[in-house]
């Protein structure tokens, strides 16, 4: 039954909105934590995780290459006993890495140890082909023996576990801020459909109070003196005027219309097949096309041949088709 709803389509737009919100607001959590993470570095051998590095020393050159295009570097990380050691593997040039350098070429790092902000990885065992989409360090105790004397300080207390890895971090941040975009940017396309959404409905009661003022407080009548009307496709002929209650409500006035036809939308999700029917028209004196959705069923084509039939003797001016 056609009724007055002014905010029909709008409180669930509305609500849809806010949940892509609340998505973009926890993926902007998530980042946050993925740039400050708490726990330390070789804490545990899990890989993946967000952790922080105590650098006291670095070698002042790169000792190596990774599949991708990134490099390898040796830092000191703990005080401990003659020290510990571990690999981290960033992009060349990286401007952390950079401001490391700087403090241990002035020999400032030992007493200000910085900190690195990345993530721990596992390195890939020998033989294994590296398929992961960050370029994971194949057969790390390979590597490391082949570049450290074996009874030198580093290699006796190199961790050869984990290592850390500065490209993998940068890459995940880039994901959570894209992310968090895009949700938010869905959030708000959707927040404004649904206010325009509203507008559209309270301009197309306006203009049927205007042009019937018999329909004020009594529009539910509507129905049983339209020429046309189809409530499962939410379809009204009413006067001359056309009237679509699907999604929000819209009203055209049919004396304004120079052409006008359906047209049916083939939207393809995973292995489902959504058709959506709008009648798109075109007023007189202007080439912009408009449309109005209807609600979908089996038969719209047949349900609709009485409504072209009505509009074709009552307006002969109008185009109906393409």
């Amino acid at each position: 039954m056609f009724k007055e709803k002014r905010n029909k389509g709008f409180i669930s737009g509305l609500i849809l909105s806010l949940v892509f919100f609340a998505f973009s607001a926890g993926t902007v959590f998530m980042w946050n934590h993925h740039q400050h993470p708490m726990d330390p570095f070789s804490d545990d051998t899990r890989s993946g995780k967000e952790v922080t590095m105590t650098v006291y020393d670095i070698y002042p050159e790169v000792v190596g290459e990774v599949e991708g295009g990134s490099v390898l570097y040796l830092v000191q990380y703990s005080n401990d006993g003659d020290g510990k050691f571990a690999v981290v593997e960033a992009k060349e040039n990286d401007k952390e890495i950079q401001k490391l350098m700087d403090q241990a070429a002035t020999e400032t790092l030992i007493d200000n140890p910085a900190t690195l902000v990345g993530t721990q990885l596992q390195p890939l065992s020998k033989n294994v082909n590296n398929k992961s989409r960050n370029n994971r360090i194949v057969d790390l105790s390979g590597f490391l023996d082949s570049i450290l004397e074996p009874d030198s300080s580093v290699a006796l207390n190199m961790n050869s576990s984990v290592y850390l890895s500065l490209t993998e971090h940068s890459k995940d941040g880039w994901w959570h801020i894209i992310s968090a975009a895009i949700f938010g940017g869905i959030g708000l396309v959707t927040l404004v459909s649904a206010f325009l959404l509203r507008k559209k409905s309270i301009a197309a009661f306006e203009e049927l109070y205007q042009a019937y003022p018999e329909l004020q407080g009594n529009v539910e009548n509507m129905a049983g003196l339209a020429e046309f009307y189809d409530e499962n496709l939410k379809v009204i002929l009413y006067k001359n005027h056309l009237i679509t209650y699907y999604k929000g409500t819209q009203a055209l006035d049919l004396r304004d219309v120079e052409q006008l036809y359906l047209v049916e939308t083939r939207i393809n999700r995973s292995l489902i097949t959504n058709k959506v029917y709008q009648f798109c028209y075109i007023r007189k004196n202007a080439k912009k096309k408009q449309d109005m959705t209807l609600k979908r069923t089996k038969t719209v084509q047949e349900q609709l041949e009485e409504l072209w039939d009505i509009i074709s003797d009552k307006f002969p001016e109008i185009h109906i088709g393409v």
